[in-house]
C-alpha cells in the first residue's frame, strides 16, 4: 500500500514539473506589499508582480515568505505563469 501512495505522489509531482513551461522565471523573497488597487505585489528585492482578477488576497501578508512562479508580458513580471 504504501509503495502505491509514494508512487501516486511522484507521478503528481512529475504531473505538475512538467505544466511549468521552460519560459516561467521564478523568484523568492519576503513580501513587502500587497495591492489591491493596482492589483500588484511587491517583494523584498524590490521586484513588483502583476496579480490576476481572481487573486486571493487574504492567503498574502507583509512579512510572509513567498516562491512565485511567472512570466514577462510586455516589460511586467505577470503571475501567474500563463503561456
Amino acid at each position: 500500500m504504501s509503495r502505491r501512495i509514494v508512487a501516486f505522489f511522484a507521478s503528481s509531482f512529475l504531473s505538475v514539473a512538467m505544466s511549468i513551461p521552460a519560459s516561467a522565471v521564478e523568484a523568492d523573497g519576503v513580501v513587502i506589499e500587497v495591492n489591491e488597487e493596482s492589483e500588484q505585489l511587491q517583494l523584498s528585492d524590490g521586484q513588483v508582480y502583476d496579480l490576476p482578477k481572481n487573486f486571493d488576497y487574504a492567503a498574502v501578508s507583509p512579512g510572509m515568505p513567498v516562491h512565485v512562479i511567472y512570466h514577462l508580458s510586455q516589460g511586467q513580471n505577470v503571475y501567474p505563469f500563463t503561456a
